[in-house]
């Protein structure tokens, strides 16, 4: 009686030892991460993420993008897997209920009997030859496993965290999509723009080129001159090719993410030059209020969790399994003649405690410990990269804007020089040659502001993009930070730092 006991107490010790999964450290945050941004009087605008696209004031983008956000490929992929694990939840809750069957059977023996017919038992019943031999049954019959030590529960929450990681996946999707087309799009705006320009360009090359040759014939340069000349003028129109290249590349891009034929965004553009920016800041609100919105960070959280309860229920299914059937219903039996039927009621329990399976348990341990593992990184490389991209995005739209800022100066400055050689030419004090100079100094200034405000466009979408693009918005910004710190009781642990020490 000793013995038993001390071997129940030890698989009792080895089944609490096997039942706890392991702790990981929560991922570190930057302590500013705590406190209220630089601009908390301006939380970031629900509205504005929502629909960030709609800030750039250009009505064929937004129909572009909300085009994408129906027709895209990508995005019916990623509704495709949530259904995936909106059925596996409904896998997961039903194997928490009984289940119900109908069965019936019917069978027939023909049992022949024309050995026994000279024997006495064949003359007391005088048989002899084919007899039937008939069953039949039919009954409403139910199981159960009783979920005693909550395996089938974790499992339906961890299918419940399946489902969020798909929707917040969905939704990164759908961000990715809406930042892919704004980018493509201010790209072919770019190159329609820089078309133009180089337009412009070969014009006046024509142009000098037209003075060249009309000074060499009056000997006052040589041929040299002439076809230096020539050859820039060559040498801008080469380089049309490579814009109509691009542009062609670029638009058939937008054609894809939007799901319709070749040729369609293309003949939608137009000749239009403006790149489209967005003339409002964009306040990035709190800094924790970036982890509520990031759809990636939100999908890394849920698989995590799935993983976890994954790993836990796996230690679950150690421990004793009990299983209850009855059924109800009716039998019979007909023998030649003769037939009876009667009532069909049974209860059963069955206990079943795993006991030797050649280390497959121990293996499916291992393999949910993995998963989680890897749910763990993920969420790790998540969190950094929200973080990486809020501030590069950040740091790159400063720089940009100051850039513009400047650019805008020397392009003022440009046309006001472009103005006084022109009218310097027409009264005579002024040569040809210094007005297309002056006009070529325009086009670059020209040049050189587009590629700042298609870098400035970029920019605002990539920084949209990286604020999470309106999936969650915080309710309000707190101005302080004690009241930071109450806000985030909504974020789950594992994207909590831990508190700092005083002083610290």
């Amino acid at each position: 009686m000793k013995i038993s006991r001390l071997g129940v107490l030890a698989a009792a010790l080895a089944l609490a030892a096997c039942s706890t999964p392991p702790v990981r450290e929560r991922p570190p945050l930057p302590a500013a991460y705590y406190a209220p941004a630089g601009d908390a009087a301006r939380p970031a605008d629900p509205a504005a993420l929502a629909y960030w696209w709609r800030q750039f004031d250009d009505p064929l983008l937004a129909e572009l993008v909300e085009t994408a956000l129906v027709r895209n490929l990508d995005q019916q992929a990623a509704l495709a897997q949530l259904r995936i694990a909106r059925a596996q939840l409904r896998q997961s809750r039903a194997a928490l209920l009984p289940r119900l069957d109908l069965g019936g059977q019917a069978s027939r023996q023909i049992i022949n009997t024309d050995a026994l017919a000279d024997t006495p038992l064949g003359e007391e019943f005088d048989v002899g030859g084919d007899v039937n031999f008939d069953t039949w049954q039919l009954a409403l019959q139910a199981e159960w496993e009783v979920d005693l030590f909550g395996a089938n529960r974790l499992r339906r929450d961890g299918a419940g965290r399946q489902v969020q990681s798909a929707e917040a996946q969905l939704v990164a999707v759908r961000l990715g999509v809406a930042s892919n087309l704004a980018q493509g799009y201010v790209q072919a705006r770019a190159l329609l723009a820089q078309r133009a320009l180089l337009d412009e360009g070969v014009r006046i090359a024509r142009e000098a080129e037209r003075v060249a040759d009309g000074r060499f014939r009056l000997g006052e340069v040589t041929r040299l001159d002439v076809e230096a000349a020539g050859a820039q003028r060559a040498a801008l129109e080469a380089q049309r090719g490579d814009i109509d290249a691009g542009l062609a590349e670029t638009a058939f891009a937008l054609d894809t993410l939007i799901d319709r034929p070749h040729g369609t965004v293309l003949q939608r553009l137009g000749d239009g030059t403006r790149v489209p920016m967005a003339d409002a800041g964009i306040p990035r609100g709190q800094p924790m209020d970036l982890l509520r919105r990031r759809p990636d960070v939100i999908a890394a959280v849920a698989g995590l969790e799935a993983a976890e309860l994954a790993a836990l229920a796996s230690r679950r299914d150690l421990f004793p399994k009990l299983g209850v059937s009855a059924a109800l219903g009716r039998s019979g039996v007909a023998i030649g003649d003769l037939s009876g039927a009667s009532d069909l009621r049974s209860l059963a329990a069955q206990l079943g405690f795993p006991w030797l399976d050649f280390g497959a348990s121990r293996a499916a341990i291992d393999l949910a410990d993995a998963q989680a593992d890897a749910g763990f990184v993920e969420l790790r490389q998540a969190l950094a990269t929200a973080l990486q991209e809020v501030e590069t995005a950040t740091a790159q739209l400063a720089a940009r804007g100051a850039q513009r800022a400047a650019r805008g100066e020397a392009l003022s400055r440009a046309e006001r020089t472009r103005a006084m050689a022109r009218r310097t030419y027409e009264v005579g004090l002024a040569n040809l040659a210094d007005l297309l100079d002056a006009e070529r100094a325009w086009l670059d200034a020209r040049q050189q502001a587009l590629d700042t405000e298609r870098a400035v466009a970029l920019a605002q979408i990539a920084l949209y993009t990286a604020l999470g693009g309106g999936w969650r918005a915080p309710d309000a910004a707190a101005p302080q930070e004690a009241a930071v710190r109450d806000t985030i009781e909504s974020v789950p642990d594992r994207i909590r730092a831990p508190a700092s020490p005083a002083g610290d």
